[in-house]
């Protein structure tokens, strides 16, 4: 029977201080051709249950891991991924968390090559995190999306490789209890209208959008709320900026969510009233401010006080 510190059955000793929990497995994604995989292959072999360590795609490390049971899997720096379909990274493993190592541009990324091409959260209670997600083609339909509870996203940037790439949405949360996107950078393309929305809401209860960086032109708003409502939504500490001069929205929650949006510092270049640009729905208001026109000071929205 394995003791505590199984998730490297063979290395026990230096398994301990890794943050999972004691009967969880640690898996690595290393590319083939690179010098982690080779020194992962040789410090990590296969274990004495005869599990396999390191793999050379995100994919088969989950399919690898066994649900609920807290795995981890490590992806090295500047590890690259295609996403070309709905069917290329599947989270189908509850509870799995897949981490990657690095900084800046050497964080590992997926290179989403096909207008289909989509990660798929299907699974509850799993995490993805300090990864790089790239349109490298012109309107993929969808990057994330979110068809599962207590999913996290966090320290991640979504972004675009060249002129004309983008995403029509960034993330897609629909018919789930518990989503949370935290401490990252969804950026879409300036001045170019490819992007309809960064975060998309649909009958998502009990979510939490915190700290989270939000730029590009977003024909329908930067945080849209379409569908039905949902229930305890937090908004918060968030930084967004919509150049569409059109129907430049930053947050746009039409359908009578509740829950709290505070503490959010808004743009957009949109013409239009501060109160316009943010529809709140029916959340609860503190400190949200936004700015219509630049060398301006934004207003607070909504302008009426509680009394």
């Amino acid at each position: 029977m394995e003791k505590a510190g199984a998730q490297l059955s063979r290395y026990g000793a230096i398994a301990n201080p890794l943050p999972v929990s004691p009967n969880a497995k640690i898996f690595f994604v290393a590319s083939s051709d690179s010098v982690d995989y080779s020194a992962l292959q040789q410090e990590f072999p296969v274990d004495k249950d005869g599990e396999v360590r390191v793999f050379t795609t995100v994919a088969a490390a989950i399919d690898a891991a066994t649900a609920d049971r807290g795995d981890v899997i490590y992806v090295m720096p500047g590890h690259s991924e295609t996403i070309s379909s709905a069917t290329s990274v599947v989270f189908d493993k509850a509870g799995v968390s897949v981490i990657g190592y690095g900084a800046g541009d050497k964080r590992p990324e997926f290179n989403f090559s096909n207008t289909a091409g989509s990660l798929e959260f299907d699974a509850a209670n799993t995490r993805l995190s300090n990864f790089i997600l790239r349109a490298d083609v012109s309107a993929v339909v969808v990057g994330v999306n979110v068809d599962a509870d207590n999913v996290q996203i966090d320290n991640c940037l979504f972004t675009f490789n060249a002129t004309g790439d983008d995403f029509i949405t960034m993330i897609d949360v629909d018919g789930v209890s518990g989503f949370t996107l935290r401490d990252s950078e969804l950026r879409a393309e300036e001045g170019a209208a490819g992007c309809a929305e960064a975060i998309r809401l649909d009958t998502a209860n009990n979510c939490v959008i915190d700290g989270n960086h939000i730029t590009g032109d977003f024909t329908d708003g930067a945080i849209i709320g379409e569908g039905a409502a949902g229930i305890n939504l937090r908004i918060t500490n968030n930084t967004i900026y919509n150049a569409d001069t059109t129907a430049g929205f930053v947050v746009d929650l039409n359908v009578a969510f509740t829950g709290l949006l505070a503490n959010n510092a808004c743009g957009t270049l949109f013409a239009t009233a501060p109160e316009t640009a943010l529809d709140p729905g029916s959340m609860l208001c503190v400190e949200n401010y936004v700015v219509n026109a630049v060398d301006e000071s934004g207003a607070i929205v909504p302008t009426t006080l509680s009394t």
